[in-house]
């Protein structure tokens, strides 16, 4: 029988529990799913321990600092973050290894796909990891040396804490918050809107400090949830729609932003998407600019030149913009596409593949593949049986997806069209090469094609 796994709202005081006893209150809202995105499951117990074993405290010492005024806590940065220190109003998460000198394992883990979550204000945190934590930044690893004085006392808890040992420990600050007030929010309940914008309002600020200190995907799952609670809530009136808007606008850019940093373009895409809905795309560069990005990134070649020029006519002096058009001018001309059909290569009434055919498609897959930046790419319509037949085959010798997308896209939408009818469907099949099989993933594509 698997066990659930459960997040303690407080920390463990090994103190109190040979003394007096400890309550453990369990975090109900944690979501303990928020970094595993990025964790393969065959490297878990690689991830299971951050730092090293220490020969030797007094070695590790000449390059750390104290933090305190009685030389009980002494610091060295492994990785800087950013933000600002906890405070006592703060909710943190944090990851760690705590060894004993010379031990080659550690005698205490909490792994950064599973965070241990602490309110600082009664976080039970033994006081050298409570004025370690208080000490870092969002983002930041460190590695510290505590003294006996401020952890397990002069007699520690044998055999498995040392009597009058120092320990180090290595400790990542991946999240921090401000520390809920009121309870759960009741999103059924009405005039909650203000306390659910400034719930809102600090998620975006910490996703904002995790995307400075390059924690991408943490920063993602904090705008994500920021999205979710302001779709979930009851707006009053118009004034709270408004706030709504440009919260969510915010978000979504963001999250747009994010996901190209993670070179997830698909999802860049959908949030791009969700930004034209709410009329803030064709007159943001910015967004304009995202959404060329995660379309070059796709193979959507054309509209993301076409979105780029726009970009640049709202920013005309965006280095990043024009650096953008240098790499996409590369990027098609190595991945052309339209030059099956532009160089008469390819024939609807041949039963017979060309050999000019076979070496464009085969020009074409090497250069697909070899682009770390690319990860779908349409090949025309208009192809015969025997043609995609070919192309499967040379997709298979180099271990790529093909995978078929519903209708015929034409890609001409005007720019200042909303309508239903922005693109044409036709009767031919269209196909996609794909450097990932999952369907989910080619979902998302066929529907974000549906949209451009």
């Amino acid at each position: 029988m698997e066990c659930s796994s459960i997040a303690l709202e407080n920390g463990l005081d090994l103190r109190q529990v040979l003394t007096t006893g400890s309550v453990l209150q369990i975090n109900t809202e944690y979501d303990d799913t928020c970094y595993s995105n990025d964790v393969d499951k065959s490297d878990i117990r690689q991830l299971d321990v951050i730092g090293q074993p220490v020969d030797s405290i007094k070695a590790l010492e000449t390059n750390m600092i104290v933090i305190d005024d009685y030389g009980f806590v002494k610091k060295q940065i492994i990785e800087e973050g950013g933000g600002c220190t906890p405070q006592d109003d703060n909710t943190v998460s944090i990851a760690f290894s705590g060894y004993w000198e010379g031990d080659s394992t550690p005698f205490d883990t909490k792994a950064i796909y599973k965070p241990m979550v602490l309110d600082l204000n009664s976080s039970g945190l033994l006081p050298g990891l409570d004025m370690a934590v208080r000490s870092m930044l969002v983002g930041e690893t460190s590695v510290f040396v505590l003294s006996y004085q401020v952890m397990y006392g002069e007699m520690g808890i044998p055999p498995r804490i040392k009597p009058r040992s120092a320990c180090i420990f290595y400790i990542k600050l991946l999240k921090c918050v401000i520390t809920g007030k009121n309870g759960k929010i009741d999103f059924s309940e009405p005039n909650m809107f203000r306390r659910i914008e400034h719930e809102v309002k600090l998620l975006y600020s910490s996703g904002s400090v995790l995307f400075k200190s390059n924690n991408f995907s943490a920063a993602i799952q904090l705008f994500k949830k920021g999205v979710s609670m302001l779709h979930k809530c009851r707006l009053a009136d118009e004034n709270e729609e408004r706030s709504q808007e440009m919260l969510l606008n915010k978000l979504y850019i963001n999250l747009a932003v994010s996901y190209n940093k993670t070179k997830e373009p698909l999802k860049a895409c959908v949030a791009c998407n969700e930004l034209r809905r709410l009329n803030n795309y064709w007159n943001n560069g910015k967004v304009l600019f995202q959404n060329a990005k995660a379309l070059r990134m796709i193979g959507q070649f054309d509209i993301a030149e076409n979105r780029l020029k726009k970009a640049l006519k709202l920013c005309p002096n965006n280095i990043e913009i024009q650096h953008e058009l240098c790499q996409l001018k590369k990027d098609m001309e190595r991945c052309n596409q339209n030059r099956l059909i532009v160089e008469k290569v390819a024939s609807s009434s041949s039963e017979v593949v060309k050999e000019e055919f076979k070496k464009e498609i085969d020009n074409l897959i090497k250069n697909f593949k070899e682009n770390s930046d690319l990860y779908k790419l349409v090949m025309p319509s208009g192809l015969n049986s025997f043609e995609i037949s070919y192309i499967k085959e040379a997709c298979i010798r180099e271990n790529l997806f093909i995978n078929k997308i519903k209708g015929e896209f034409a890609f001409d939408r005007c720019e200042e069209s909303h309508g239903e009818n922005d693109y044409n469907v036709g009767s031919h099949e269209n196909f996609a090469l794909d450097k990932f099989k999952h369907k989910s993933s080619n979902d998302d594509f066929e529907e974000i094609l549906q949209n451009l």
